[in-house]
């Protein structure tokens, strides 16, 4: 490969790199301490570059073992989601993740669509 093909395709990979069209943002601490009613917070904020996405049209989501918690918008915040999610006794360890459900503008309708956060884990210490 000559240098100028090697410099295209890295100036293409920068561009791509440069361009995600959504960025999430885990806000939920890694070790929560146990509480009395084993429910938990959890808090994301999520931003897209996308065009003709309406923010709020977008349904956000803890998924916990395939289950779907719905969360809720913070008001006033913007892109920022909360719930408060049951995790039953003797779980110390819990991987979640973060769905996001909206609809992008086709060119006769629109198209509903889901984004995937990257895996994170909770940690609740035993008592």
């Amino acid at each position: 490969m000559n240098v100028r093909a090697s410099l295209m395709a890295l100036l293409g990979a920068l561009l791509l790199a440069g361009c995600a069209p959504t960025s999430v943002s885990n806000l939920t601490p890694r070790t929560v301490p146990v509480t009395s009613t084993r429910t938990y917070p959890f808090e994301v904020t999520w931003d897209t570059s996308r065009r003709g996405v309406k923010a709020d049209a977008v349904k956000a989501y803890v998924v916990i073992d395939g289950t779907l918690y719905p969360m809720t918008k913070v008001p006033v915040v913007f892109n920022r989601w909360e719930a408060l999610v049951p995790i039953p006794e003797g779980r110390t360890y819990v991987p979640y993740k973060y769905r996001f459900d909206y609809v992008i503008p086709g060119v006769s309708s629109r198209t509903p669509t889901s984004e995937w956060s990257p895996e994170y884990r909770l940690v609740v210490p035993a008592r």
